[in-house]
C-alpha cells in the first residue's frame, strides 16, 4: 500500500508539489514564529534573573511575604556551605549574600522613600549584571565605603547628580534611628521601574555597620543555568529544611511567567488556524486524486483488494504528503531560526517603554524542543485527520459503480 501511495503521489506531480509546498510554508512559519516568540521569552527571563532577582533566594522562612531587617537568614554558615557543595556538584552557579531594608533618602530640597540594598561589591559582580546597567559614574568598589547607586528616576525626584551627598534614614535592628552620610557614585538607568525608582544600593559591610548587622544576612542570591534551576532547588530545599525559605525565580515573581504562558496560548491558538489551513489543503489534493481514481480503485476492489486497504492507502497518501512538507518546512525554518539566531532582529526602534519587561532591543531567535516538537506533531497529526473523509469514500465505493466512473 505505501508502494502504490508513493506511485499515485507523484502521479500528479504539480499538484502533490503545490501540496508539498503549502505544508512547508505554513510549518516553516511557524518554527519562526516560534524561534521569536521563545527567544523574547527567554531573554527576559534570563535578564530578570541576571540583572537583579537571581534564579534562586534564600531567605528565613516567611521572610519573602513579611519583609523585615531582624528576619535574618538562620546560619548562614551552614547555608553557604550547602551552596557550595551543591554548586561543586552541578558544576556551575555563584552565590551572593545581601541585606535589605526600607528607608528614607533625602536630597537638598526633597526626599523619598526606597528599599535600601546591601550588596558585595565582589560578589554581586560575579552572580548579577546590576553593576552594568550603571549609566552614568561607577559601580560600588569597596564593601565599606559610604557610598549608593541610585536609579535614574530617583535621582531626578531628589535632584541629585554624580557626586552630591545623599541622607539615608533607617531603623537599625534595635529598632534606633540610623543615618548616614552617602556619597552618589552611580545612576543605574535600566528602564525597568523598580530598579530606577524606589532602589538604593549601598556597600553590604557598611550598611550592616549602620544597622547593627555585623554578620546578618536578608537573603542569598543564586544565580544558575536555566537547566540546573529545579534540579538544585529541590537539593537547597532537601538539604536546609524548614528554617529556611527557598524561593525561585517565579516563586517571587509569578506575572513573568504567566505573561510568558498566556503569549504561549496565543501562539497555539494561531498554530491551530494554520493547521485547519494545512489539513484543507491535503484534504482537497487527497479528494480529488481519490475522485479521480475510482474507476482504478474499482478495478482494484474487483480484483480482491478490501475496502480496509484501500482506505490505508489513501491515509498514506496523506502522511507521505504530510511528511515531505514536514522535512521541508523543518529544514527552511530551522534555518531562519539559526540564522536570525546569529544575526539577530533589531527591534530598537520600536521598544520605547518595553525595555522595562527587560526585553533586549536586538531578539535572536531560539526555539525550545517542546514547542519544535508540538508544531511537528500538530502538522502531522493533521495530515491524518485530513485523509479520514477521502479515505471514508474510497471505502465505500460500489466496484460495479466505481469501474463505470468516468
Amino acid at each position: 500500500m505505501l508502494s502504490l501511495a508513493w506511485r499515485n503521489m507523484i502521479r500528479n506531480g504539480r499538484r502533490s508539489l503545490i501540496t508539498v509546498a503549502a505544508v512547508a510554508l505554513g510549518l516553516a512559519a511557524l518554527i519562526f514564529l516560534w524561534g521569536f516568540n521563545d527567544g523574547v521569552h527567554n531573554s527576559m527571563m534570563l535578564n530578570l534573573q541576571q540583572v537583579i532577582v537571581g534564579s534562586v533566594q534564600i531567605h528565613a522562612n516567611g521572610y519573602f511575604r513579611h519583609p523585615k531587617l531582624a528576619k535574618t537568614v538562620p546560619d548562614p554558615g551552614r547555608a553557604s556551605t550547602a551552596l557550595k557543595q551543591l554548586l561543586a556538584q552541578h558544576g556551575a552557579g555563584n552565590f551572593t549574600y545581601r541585606l535589605r531594608t526600607f528607608a528614607l533618602a533625602a536630597g537638598e530640597d526633597t526626599s523619598e522613600g526606597l528599599i535600601l540594598l546591601g550588596v558585595d561589591p565582589g560578589t554581586e559582580g560575579r552572580t548579577t549584571r546590576i553593576a552594568a546597567k550603571v549609566d552614568r559614574g561607577r559601580f560600588l568598589t569597596r564593601n565599606h565605603e559610604a557610598a549608593c547607586v541610585l536609579g535614574e528616576t530617583t535621582v531626578r525626584n531628589l535632584g541629585l547628580k554624580l557626586g552630591d551627598d545623599v541622607i539615608v534614614l533607617t531603623e537599625d535592628r534595635y529598632g534606633a534611628l540610623a543615618a548616614e552620610k552617602l556619597k552618589l557614585v552611580g545612576v543605574i538607568s535600566s528602564g525597568e521601574m523598580g530598579i530606577d525608582r524606589g532602589l538604593a544600593i549601598i556597600p553590604l559591610g557598611f550598611m550592616q555597620q549602620m544597622t547593627a548587622m555585623e554578620g546578618r544576612y536578608s537573603e542569598i542570591v543564586v544565580q544558575l543555568p536555566p537547566a540546573r534551576l529545579e534540579a538544585v532547588t529541590a537539593s537547597l530545599k532537601q538539604t536546609l529544611g524548614a528554617p529556611y525559605e527557598v524561593l525561585r525565580w517565579y516563586d517571587m515573581y509569578p506575572m513573568m511567567k504567566q505573561w510568558v504562558e498566556l503569549e504561549n496560548a496565543f501562539y497555539y491558538i494561531f498554530l491551530s488556524i494554520v493547521l485547519v489551513i494545512v489539513g484543507a489543503g491535503i484534504m482537497n489534493t487527497v479528494l480529488m486524486s481519490m475522485l479521480e481514481r475510482s474507476h482504478e480503485f474499482g478495478v482494484m476492489m474487483a480484483l480482491g483488494c478490501g475496502r480496509m486497504r484501500m482506505a490505508g492507502m489513501v491515509v498514506c497518501e496523506s502522511v507521505l504528503l504530510g511528511m515531505a512538507g514536514i522535512a521541508v518546512g523543518i529544514t527552511t525554518g530551522l534555518l531562519l531560526v539559526y540564522y536570525f539566531h546569529t544575526a539577530g532582529i533589531d527591534l530598537s526602534g520600536q521598544m520605547g517603554s518595553m525595555a522595562r519587561f527587560y526585553i533586549n532591543p536586538v531578539v535572536h531567535t531560539e526555539i525550545d524542543t517542546d514547542h519544535l516538537l508540538d508544531t511537528v506533531l500538530a502538522v502531522l497529526v493533521a495530515a491524518i485527520i485530513a485523509a479520514i473523509w477521502p479515505a471514508i469514500r474510497a471505502a465505500r465505493l460500489e466496484p460495479v459503480e466505481a469501474i463505470s466512473h468516468v
